[in-house]
């Protein structure tokens, strides 16, 4: 569908640009046929570009002393009053006593009341300055003629030409050959230029582009346009240019040149899917007011597929802002009374809350689950597995947070559409949150914290349970932090965790006395109630400062450091029969220790600016359990009470390059549990590296189970113009490349090119694979104006 954030300024738009600003404003306004931004509650006027001006200091330092004048000279001849060497100044009266004032290198009487003007002049009537070669005066008529690199200034407007018949009483005139330059990068050039009034011009066989070349990379060339300011222009033959080559024609545009949002017509965006065959994407955009506005779209396929969709943006006050998408499309490939597939889009953020709390709303829906791959033009998007729906209400006041929550989330399992039992469907209708953070009480060295929610859910799961229950979940803990030597550290928390289920799955006795937990809810409540302990020892520490200048770093840290905890929470007999929904359910009973001896190597920078931050880390740790039914090594009837031992190495010399690597080692069986080596390498100028590699064993075996290597990187072949961005997912123990991505970029002065390839693969026999093809160009100031894609799913044995 279109995208209304790429409309298309036309060159109507650009001499709008050129001759509609107000005196005495800096900045520059967006074209108007630009996308607007979100309406706001009192939008500010915008502002108007003025003509670029010259920089006195091309190094950006202070300006430079003014020279000292020479020694006096002898007497020059007497001239008009301050006339510099070989110029004069003058000074005319026109019939109706106005002021021309100026100089130039001569002037010539032709008649009494009409006057020539010649080499470098300059003319200044009221707001009006001329400059060109040579210019003549009627002081009857006030008609000014002008030859030879002519710049008209207005205020801040600036237009240049060869020629100029200008009135200075009625400011009214024609330039012909004119060219302008309008702030950020704009550039417009005219045949003739007829100011026809005050704020009325016309226009003849122009030239509208952001390219600043003789002939530029793209362009629209027009044939006539009438332009009133504060209103409209009425362009006539408009065509778009690659260099010489016309590429779009349209016989007639009518477009706002108002400073405030305008209603109209928004420029046609051209496509193409293998699917859908050529597409012409239109959009109208309407102002609903100063605080709302509305974009309506149609998208028309060679291939029989039709869009309709429209977005409503609104930002009624300076907190609240949101946005409404609704899209339908006529699919002829399903049948007939499914053909129509929609989406629905809601995202919403209000920060005007009572007591300060912050509202956000983000809602998606879609008719199908293959609305993913068949109609998002976002990669990203378009292999989402799942849909995550949620509105929620928050607020902080000191340690307190309060969160309001109703969610629906639903994961795809399968991408038959008709299947029922396609997706699992998990909602909270909804969820209150409680949270206090770690809490000082009174002057007692104890510290509270507490998480408690209370919710209503309502769950499906495929061939499992479904139903709609409410669930309470309390969370209180005590910490007492123990400083009795620096360089020991001691904390003890304690609490308990207490959750309520109104409803569990139904316990039953089988035929052979064995008790069975079915796939159903009995409507019977449930309670949980479990003891939580926790204590951390860090310590002692031994560290020891170096003064050694090696990078951008000065001094050093070396720590090493002993780190003891344990964590304690009890366990529960009726865990079958709990519904699981989140990790609230599944905790599961714990009884472990985990001692790790860490050595940490600290830098300061240099110069002194910024603290210290950690560069190396080695830590070898390993974990404990204490409860003989949960041992954390098994296999072939043997198990153990301690885990593997666990290695992890750490290096970061640079906030952009870094090296992790980490080995689980089961001493069970003498043999690896787990490897992973991650790392990025930015290598400056938009060149990075990065690898992802991890791999999980078979511990008994000692073969790989599981072996997984990812590759990213970006390349700047050209500098500021040509580059690559690439990734690679490759599933070593199956021997295939589970994704592929390739993307091009390509920048010029004043457009981009982007050329992106992927290549998906997903499952273990018959395989899924989807093969993506897109290709963009987007247009300085301007935004994306084609956009071609292609996409294929097969199914491979």
């Amino acid at each position: 569908m279109v995208d209304p954030r790429r409309a298309l300024p036309t060159l109507a738009l650009g001499l709008c640009l050129a001759l509609s600003a107000s005196a005495g404003q800096q900045d520059t306004q967006p074209p108007p046929a630009t996308p607007p931004p979100a309406p706001e509650e009192n939008p500010a006027q915008p502002a108007v570009p003025t003509p670029t001006k010259p920089v006195p200091d091309p190094t950006g330092g202070e300006p430079a002393p003014a020279p000292q004048p020479p020694a006096p000279a002898p007497p020059a001849p007497s001239g008009p009053p301050g006339a510099g060497p070989d110029r004069l100044d003058f000074t005319l009266k026109t019939e109706d006593g106005g002021i021309a004032t100026g100089s130039a290198g001569d002037l010539e009487y032709v008649r009494e009341d009409y006057v020539r003007l010649i080499g470098g002049v300059q003319l200044k009537y009221q707001d009006v300055d001329i400059k060109a070669a040579q210019a003549e005066l009627d002081l009857e008529t006030q008609v000014v003629t002008a030859q030879g690199e002519v710049i008209l200034d207005q205020g801040p407007r600036r237009l240049t030409g060869d020629t100029l018949n200008f009135n200075l009483e009625t400011k009214t005139g024609n330039l012909t050959n004119a060219s302008a330059h309008v702030a950020p990068d704009y550039y417009f050039e005219g045949r003739e230029i007829v100011k026809t009034g005050e704020d009325t011009y016309q226009v003849t066989d122009g030239t509208f582009t952001s390219c600043n070349q003789e002939v530029p990379d793209w362009s629209f060339r027009l044939g006539t346009a009438t332009v009133d300011v504060g209103g409209y222009a009425r362009v006539r033959n408009a065509s778009m240019r690659a260099k010489r080559l016309p590429v779009f024609y349209t016989p007639y545009i009518l477009w706002p040149v108002k400073e405030d949002r305008t209603s109209g017509f928004l420029i046609p965006n051209i496509g193409y899917s293998d699917r859908r065959g050529a597409s012409l994407g239109l959009a109208y955009y309407q102002v609903l007011g100063r605080s709302y506005d509305t974009t309506f779209h149609l998208d028309l396929y060679t291939q029989e597929y039709f869009g309709l969709g429209n977005e409503l943006r609104y930002r009624p006050s300076e907190g609240t802002r949101g946005n409404v998408l609704g899209y339908v499309v006529r699919d002829p490939e399903i049948p007939l009374d499914e053909e129509w597939r929609w989406k629905l889009e809601w995202t919403h953020e209000t920060t005007d809350l009572p007591w300060n709390m912050r509202g956000v709303v983000n809602y998606q829906e879609f008719s199908d689950f293959n609305f993913f791959q068949d109609f998002e033009r976002d990669f990203d998007r378009n292999t989402l597995r799942f849909i995550d729906n949620r509105a929620f209400a928050s607020g902080n006041w000191g340690p307190h947070l309060l969160n309001l929550l109703v969610q629906d989330r639903q994961t795809f399992i399968t991408q038959d559409i008709a299947d029922p039992n396609s997706s699992i469907e998990q909602r909270k209708l909804p969820e209150i949150e409680y949270r206090l953070r770690s809490t000082r009480i009174g002057r007692t060295p104890l510290y509270a914290q507490f998480e408690g929610s209370a919710s209503y859910l309502d769950i499906f799961r495929p061939n499992s349970f479904e139903g709609q229950y409410g669930r309470f979940d309390l969370f209180p803990q005590l910490t007492l932090p123990i400083r009795t030597f620096p360089w020991l550290s001691l904390s003890v928390s304690g609490g308990g965790r207490f959750t309520w289920w109104g409803d569990t799955l139904t316990d039953t006795v089988g035929p052979d006395g064995q008790r069975v937990i079915t796939n159903e809810l009995d409507g019977e409540t449930l309670t949980r109630t479990l003891p939580f302990a926790s204590a951390q020892i860090v310590g002692p520490s031994f560290s020891r400062i170096y003064d050694a200048k090696i990078g951008g770093f000065g001094r050093f840290k070396h720590v090493i450091e002993p780190r003891w905890t344990y964590n304690y929470l009890g366990e529960f007999e009726e865990e079958d029969e709990i519904p699981s929904f989140d990790e609230v359910d599944n905790l599961g009973s714990n009884n472990r220790g985990r001692l790790a001896l860490a050595n940490r190597v600290l830098g300061k920078p240099a110069d002194g600016q910024g603290s210290a931050r950690e560069i190396f880390l080695f830590e070898i740790a390993r974990n404990y359990s204490f409860d003989d039914t949960l041992p954390l090594q098994r296999g072939e009837g043997q198990t153990s009470q301690e885990g593997p031992l666990e290695a992890l190495v750490r290096f970061t010399p640079t906030a952009g390059t870094s090296i992790k690597a980490e080995v689980d080692y089961n001493t069970l069986f003498s043999n690896l549990d787990s490897t992973s080596l991650s790392g990025n390498l930015a290598l400056g100028g938009g060149n990075a590296v990065g690898l992802t590699w991890f791999t999980n064993y078979n511990a008994v075996t000692g073969e790989a189970v599981n072996d997984q290597v990812r590759v990213s990187g970006s390349v700047a072949v050209w500098p500021d113009r040509l580059r690559f961005e690439g990734q690679i997912n490759y599933d070593v123990e199956q021997g295939f490349l589970q994704q592929q991505t390739y993307v091009a970029y390509w920048t010029q002065q004043c457009y981009s090119l982007r050329l992106e390839w992927r290549d998906f693969q997903a499952g273990v026999d018959a395989r899924i694979r989807d093969r993506d093809f897109r290709f963009s160009l987007s247009l300085k100031n301007v935004g994306t104006f084609l956009d071609l894609t292609s996409r294929s799913s097969t199914r491979e044995p």
